[in-house]
Formats: structure tokens, C-alpha cells, sequence
């Protein structure tokens, strides 16, 4: 299906580029009989509205063949769920970014046309960076992954990065030949997208040697000496992998929210105050923006004082515990030599916890297995044993209800028995 709409779209590439040098050459025969100069032809040209219709046409035309190809080198074909999550983003990308535009840009043609082809690069490369994303996160929790398969996604995450910084550089070369604080607009947005990319790049590059070292794990023989090192090493590197990722995603994180913030507050400034109903909108963007930047960097605090009180808080387990789970740890599927005991009974590897904290980010640390908090206060347990008493005599008195409902009607008048 992929394939056949690259056809069709090619096919209406060149339809498109045909009708443009028609109307191009049957434009130019009359100012040619009124002996025009020769280099005024693209002037000429650019004066009727059909040739500049039939100019966007080719590039829409030409920049959607170049999309699909893309997409299908990389991701080969879509599903439904990725379809309507790329159509969201571009959306809601469009509409938080490009609808305060026509407040600070001048309204001339050059300005609609260097502004319009800014945002549609950076639908395109938000686009291609989401899709990335997600289809890494899904071969990644799929058994059947293969490196070629990952390396094959993974490589859209560089092509993002590559082409935003190669725009960047376009854009830094045009902000110093024009002296206008309007143009330094073009740069938030880029460099959000450059930080965020290189943030994946880097969570999914570990998981791509991970793919690649079970592969060769699960190829043969020839890897068991590899597989008794990796194993050896796997609990050092991961913790400092989990440590690296943490305190990379959180400056990564700010800097991004920093980047929307001076994309809003650049607006702002360029606009002015002028009491208006976009204003307060503007206002609450902003507001938003100090609000999720102050609540990430809390949200880390309490991060890091858990994963400091870890060790601590959680008992160390016993032996004969370890071997009544059978000595592997439910997260990683390692063997135990040592394990955290958790107040649920679950028993599992330090360092496997401290990423499992990673990965979550909420406002309550839970179990892994069966969801129950992490750190339990005596004032917590002695409020959960007292509800659990509770519920325990709110069962029996509700049997007791029930079995002296039963007992009422044999102490009854015997004739009802009849109707019964």
C-alpha cells in the first residue's frame, strides 16, 4: 500500500513539473514578440498567479514524495495507531507553534514563504523523530527484534539530527546577514528538536547494543564465553547507564522547556502588550511552560532522594529466600546472589530497582510485580493492617447477616411452606 501511494505521488510529481513547463513556455512566447530581455523571464514568469500556483504544487508535490520515500526506507509501512498519532502531533504542532506566527511576521509574500517552509521542515522532522520513537519502543518489548530491524529505525533518529543541524546552520547564516531580531525565531525550535534527538539517540543506542548482545547471545556455542562476561558486567553498566540516562534526560528536559519558553516569551516581546484575547493565551502558554519546568525539577529531587534511600529502606534478603524464588530476579531475569526484600515479599536486584525508578517518574514508587507502594511507613502499615481488620469483620458480619437471613424462615409459620 506504501509503495503504491509513492507510485501514484510520483506520478502526479511529474504531471505537475509537465503542466508548469507547458504553462512556462506558452506564458514566455508573448512577451517574446515584444522583444523582452531574455534574463527577465523568471520575473516575467513570477508575475502571473498560475505559474507561482503551479510552483507550490511541484514543491508540495516534490517534498511529499520525498516524505513517503523516506518513510518507506525507514519504517516501511505505518499502522493504523501510528497513523493517527503522527496526524495528532503534526496537528498539535501546528497549532501551538504556527498560529501565533502571523502575530510577528511581516504579511509579504517572501516572509509567507520562508516562514511556511520553517514549519514544514519542523513538521517533518517532529514527524519522523515521534515515529522513530515509538516504533523503537515497540521492537524493543518484541522478542522477534532483530539488530538490522533496529538499526533500520534507529538510523531516522540521525537523519533527524543531521538535517536539524544542518538547518540550523542555514538559519544562524541568514540571522547574521539580516539585521532583524525577527529571524532569531527560527532558532528555538531547532534546537529543541536537536536536544531531544540526541537524548534518543542515546536511550536507544543503548538498547541497541543490548539487542545486538542478546543476539549474539542467542546465536550459539561460539558466545558463551561472551555471555559469562556480559553477565558478570551486565549489573556495573547498567547502573551506570541508568545513572547517565537520568541525569542526561533531566538537564535535556529542561533545555527543551527552556527553548519553548523563549519561542513564546521571543513572541511575546516582538508583539508586544496589546490586552487581546491572543495575548492570554500567550500568557498561559508561558504560564504552562514555569509550571511543567518547576515540576520536573521536583519530581527529579524526589527521584534522587529515592534512589539514595533505596539501599536503606529496604531490607537485605535472606538466603533462604533468595532460593525460594527460585534465585532469579523478576525484572531482569538474572540470577540473585544478593536481593532487596520489599515490604510486598518481592525480592529483587538493587540496581534493577534504581531502574525501574527511572523509568517511571511518579508521584508513588510501587512494586514492579504486584503494584503495592515501595516504601511503606510504620504509620502506613499500621493503617493497612487496621483496614484490613476492618475488612475482615465487615466480611463476617456481613455472613452472619447472611446465614441469619437464612435461619428466619424456619422459625416461620409452616403453612407458608406451601406458597413457597
Amino acid at each position: 500500500m506504501a509503495v503504491n501511494c509513492l507510485y501514484v505521488v510520483a506520478a502526479s510529481t511529474a504531471a505537475s513539473a509537465a503542466a508548469l513547463q507547458w504553462w512556462a513556455a506558452s506564458f514566455l512566447d508573448a512577451p517574446r514578440d515584444g522583444d523582452v530581455g531574455g534574463g527577465d523571464w523568471l520575473e516575467t514568469s513570477l508575475r502571473s498567479h498560475v505559474t507561482v500556483a503551479l510552483l507550490a504544487n511541484l514543491a508540495a508535490h516534490v517534498l511529499l514524495v520525498l516524505l513517503l520515500a523516506l518513510k518507506t526506507l525507514f519504517f516501511v509501512r505505518l499502522t493504523s495507531t501510528e497513523t493517527r498519532k503522527v496526524l495528532e502531533h503534526i496537528i498539535n504542532y501546528v497549532i501551538y507553534k504556527g498560529t501565533f506566527l502571523p502575530l510577528v511576521v511581516p504579511p509579504n509574500s517572501q516572509q509567507i514563504i520562508l516562514w511556511s517552509t520553517w514549519l514544514v521542515l519542523l513538521c517533518s522532522l517532529k514527524m519522523f523523530q515521534s515515529l522513530a520513537r515509538e516504533r523503537l519502543e515497540c521492537l524493543n518489548a518484541s522478542p522477534s527484534a532483530t539488530p538490522l530491524k533496529y538499526l533500520r529505525v534507529y538510523s531516522a533518529l540521525l537523519l533527524v539530527l543531521s538535517t536539524d543541524l544542518l538547518w540550523m546552520k542555514l538559519c544562524v547564516g541568514f540571522c547574521s546577514s539580516c539585521n532583524s531580531k525577527l529571524f532569531w525565531l527560527m532558532l528555538f525550535e531547532p534546537l529543541s528538536i536537536a536536544f531531544e534527538s540526541l537524548q534518543s539517540i542515546m536511550v536507544h543506542g543503548f538498547q541497541l547494543l543490548d539487542i545486538w548482545q542478546r543476539h549474539l547471545m542467542d546465536s550459539g556455542v561460539d558466545y558463551l564465553d561472551f555471555q559469562k562476561t556480559y553477565k558478570q558486567a551486565a549489573g556495573s553498566f547498567s547502573e551506570w547507564r541508568g545513572q547517565l540516562i537520568r541525569n542526561f534526560g533531566f538537564v535535556i528536559d529542561l533545555i527543551s522547556l527552556l527553548m519553548s519558553l523563549g519561542h513564546y516569551s521571543m513572541i511575546f516581546w516582538l508583539r508586544g502588550m496589546a490586552f487581546h484575547l491572543v495575548d492570554a493565551v500567550l500568557l498561559l502558554n508561558l504560564r504552562a511552560l514555569v509550571v511543567s519546568f518547576l515540576k520536573r525539577i521536583k519530581t527529579y529531587i524526589k527521584l534522587r532522594k529515592a534512589l539514595r534511600s533505596l539501599d536503606g529502606a529496604l531490607p537485605d534478603a535472606k538466603y533462604d529466600e533468595i532460593c525460594t524464588y527460585d534465585d532469579e530476579c523478576a525484572i531482569c531475569r538474572g540470577p540473585m546472589a544478593r536481593a532487596k526484600k520489599l515490604p510486598c515479599n518481592h525480592l529483587f536486584h538493587l540496581p534493577c530497582l534504581r531502574s525501574w525508578l527511572d523509568q517511571g517518574l511518579m508521584e508513588g514508587y510501587s512494586c514492579p510485580t504486584c503494584r503495592r507502594p515501595l516504601f511503606l511507613s510504620a504509620q502506613g502499615h499500621s493503617r493497612s493492617t487496621t483496614a484490613e481488620v476492618a475488612n475482615v469483620q465487615l466480611i463476617s458480619e456481613q455472613l452472619n447477616m447472611g446465614l441469619n437471613q437464612q435461619r428466619v424462615p424456619e422459625q416461620q409459620d409452616p403453612s407458608d411452606g406451601v406458597w413457597r
